[in-house]
């Protein structure tokens, strides 16, 4: 059993056990002077695997590819490496789920890395988690014995749910900006202005289908362009909801998008408070009284949502926002 502690990019437990790793792949493909690189200007993360005597044992490193052959979301794993005498109880295992953890928080789309026909062990272990080979990229590509592989990342979808005047878009908004402050790839929809249509078809009233078809429409887009995190503001308010948004958002290669529904809640005051002051005179605000109190029986009826967080008028959005994405997994 290792603990994985997440490490500086100059920690000297990762160095001294890089360093191994090199003198090691100095043997196998016959270069005593290979020299590899140690600085990460993209690191996503470092981390060191830790014995029982605290002895550091394994390293892993994940860094945004700096390859231009390679795909805006790809995050390439590195460094990894068990000390021989560790060997055998899955310390490898547990440093590539740490790594993957930390990609799929980043946004990443797709893990990639490159190993070589003399590290027969390595491929074994790639395989059996369920990478696949793909075209060789970096500074090895040409190499003959040089082999790299990848494992696509879903596409994970964070929904703001709430009744009106609850502060779902004023969340999912403080939400993205949270992870565009940990440097994370991820994108942000007003669900409500892609289903913005009159007049809607008597069986949808909220024009559900057109939300989802647009949703479709443009999630190869984000995805294209590296955004593996989604956050969007919308009611939850039918129980099918979750899997459109996963079949929305789902890849060819990755599959359904990942899900997570969190609900913002405040009092029937603030919120008629906050409707009083953006919605427009008459039909609009009658509309926000009635529906606001309606909603909010309906979506503590279904009780769709992962967690609920709470958004009364005290409380900071950011600070909201930050539970939520705890709340969420994220």
């Amino acid at each position: 059993m290792i603990t994985v502690r997440r490490v500086r990019p100059d920690d000297p437990d990762a160095h001294r056990l890089w360093k191994a790793q090199e003198r090691d792949l100095a043997l196998r493909y016959d270069e005593p002077d290979l020299v590899l690189e140690t600085e990460f200007p993209t690191l996503v993360g470092s981390w060191v695997g830790y014995a029982e005597d605290g002895s550091p044992v394994a390293s892993i490193v994940a860094r945004w590819s700096p390859y231009p052959e390679t795909l805006p979301g790809d995050v390439e794993l590195k460094r990894l490496w068990v000390e021989p005498g560790h060997r055998g109880h899955g310390h490898s295992r547990v440093m590539m789920r740490a790594a993957e953890q930390a990609c799929r928080r980043a946004g990443a789309t797709r893990m990639i890395l490159e190993t070589g026909t003399e590290q027969p062990e390595a491929i074994a272990l790639y395989q059996s988690l369920g990478w696949t080979p793909m075209a060789p990229y970096g500074e090895y590509k040409d190499e003959p014995d040089s082999r790299c592989f990848a494992r696509p990342l879903p596409t994970r979808v964070l929904v703001i749910n709430g009744t009106m005047g609850a502060g779902k878009t004023t969340i999912a908004a403080a939400v993205h900006d949270l992870l565009a402050e940990r440097d994370a790839h991820s994108g942000y929809v007003d669900a409500d202005f892609l289903c913005q249509a009159e007049p809607h078809p008597e069986t949808d009233r909220f024009n559900q289908g057109l939300l989802f078809d647009n949703l479709a429409a443009i999630a190869p887009n984000y995805r294209a362009r590296g955004f593996g995190l989604m956050v969007l503001p919308r009611v939850v308010e039918d129980s099918t909801d979750r899997d459109r948004y996963a079949r929305a958002f789902a890849d060819p290669e990755a599959g359904p998008a990942e899900v997570a529904i969190v609900r913002v809640d405040a009092p029937e005051d603030v919120r008629l408070e906050r409707l009083m002051a953006r919605e427009p005179e008459g039909y609009w605000q009658d509309f926000a009284r009635a529906r606001t109190a309606e909603l909010d029986g309906i979506l503590r009826t279904l009780d769709l949502d992962d967690a609920v967080v709470d958004n009364a008028g005290v409380r900071d959005r950011l600070v909201v926002a930050a539970e939520a994405l705890e709340r969420a997994g994220w």
